[in-house]
């Protein structure tokens, strides 16, 4: 299966899902004009990545996944998104994978790192919180 890339803009973030190495990025500014627009053909490919690939693993082996989430802002309308792209991957968990998620934040963004702590709860599953420090 291709790997999708969404190139940043002003408003949305980069997006980069890596079926090969099972490494899902999304990171960056997310204010979508039309938040519908933007992250349904996310969702619809990681339908496809279940159908294509995860349901037809007939080695019985299950894939290890990295989800690594590097929002530096994310509107209202995008944590609903947000929410719905973590469920699938606690459905690829349900049934079997190992799901790892990363969520990184700037040190001094408190209000980044405390929204991650609250989705985190919210679909209750861990997460690991990665501070990076900020350029000079």
């Amino acid at each position: 299966m291709e790997p999708l890339y969404i190139e940043p803009s002003e408003f949305t973030p980069r997006v980069f899902f890596d079926p090969g190495n099972t490494v899902f990025e999304i990171s960056g500014f997310s204010r979508p004009e039309n938040t519908v627009d933007f992250y349904k053909p996310i969702l619809r490919w990681l339908d496809e990545y279940e159908e294509n690939v995860l349901n037809k693993n007939t080695e019985y082996s299950k894939s290890n996944m990295v989800l690594n989430l590097k929002m530096t802002y994310f509107n209202s309308a995008t944590s609903k998104y947000l929410l719905d792209l973590l469920m699938k991957f606690m459905k690829f968990h349900s049934k079997g994978n190992t799901v790892e998620i990363n969520w990184f934040y700037d040190e001094d963004d408190d209000e980044i790192l405390e929204s991650g702590e609250e989705i985190s709860e919210m679909i209750n599953f861990p997460f690991n919180y990665i501070p990076i420090t900020p350029t000079q």
